[in-house]
């Protein structure tokens, strides 16, 4: 999951972005459907996009590649990866078990006192996105969530994992934008639990809300 440091939201401004931020900006249009699955990337758009040179927009495609949002390939460039249903369900039965295992790892760091500031914002965030029709406003409030979740676990090495599931993918090919106000109250409850420091209980509803969207994907 692309997770952000803070305040790096992307921005329109005098300032030419980086490449994280012009990544990340691809990414949640992506989400919003902007960009579709198997679209190619080309650099030359993508600079007039974004009003940089291909050095930056290459280093940006590289990024999403190590993210698992696109391919690259020798003498054809970059496309956004199509995933299969197959390939789906099984990305979702690991990343079920990766937001269980950070959910209970931040409970427990609260429980022993961790700052949890900016996850009480994140919730803020997810239930003001829930009461309004904004795809942007939860996009942006469940990555803030996640972002808090990860820095509260403080495990580089499951963040580093998180960052190449491709659910980013998977919500713009199989349409789990629609669902975004039940899915931004479910959020809501479980960084809730977090902050009551109740980790098996945070383990359990993150798995459980995973599972769902598995079993949903394996319906339709």
């Amino acid at each position: 999951m692309l997770s952000p440091s803070p305040n790096t939201d992307f921005v329109v401004s005098r300032t030419k972005p980086a490449a994280a931020d012009i990544a990340r900006t691809i990414v949640e249009e992506l989400e919003a459907g902007e960009f579709v699955p198997g679209q190619r990337m080309v650099e030359a758009d993508l600079c007039l996009r974004f009003g940089v040179g291909r050095q930056i927009i290459r280093e940006a495609l590289q990024r999403l590649n190590a993210y698992g949002v696109v391919a690259i390939e020798p003498n054809r460039g970059a496309h956004i990866i199509h995933v299969t249903r197959d390939e789906a369900v099984m990305t979702l039965e690991l990343t079920e078990l990766l937001f269980g295992l950070v959910s209970r790892s931040a409970a427990r760091r609260v429980s022993a006192g961790c700052d949890s500031t900016r996850l009480s914002d994140a919730i803020s965030e997810l239930v003001a996105s829930s009461e309004t029709d904004d795809p942007a406003h939860y996009m942006r409030a469940r990555r803030h969530l996640f972002a808090a979740l990860s820095l509260i676990a403080d495990n580089p090495e499951l963040n580093r994992i998180m960052e190449q599931v491709r659910v980013h993918v998977m919500r713009a090919q199989f349409g789990f934008a629609a669902f975004r106000s039940g899915h931004a109250q479910e959020l809501a409850e479980i960084g809730q639990t977090v902050l009551a420091g109740k980790s098996e209980e945070a383990e359990d509803l993150s798995r459980a809300y995973v599972r769902r969207i598995r079993e949903f994907l394996q319906q339709i």
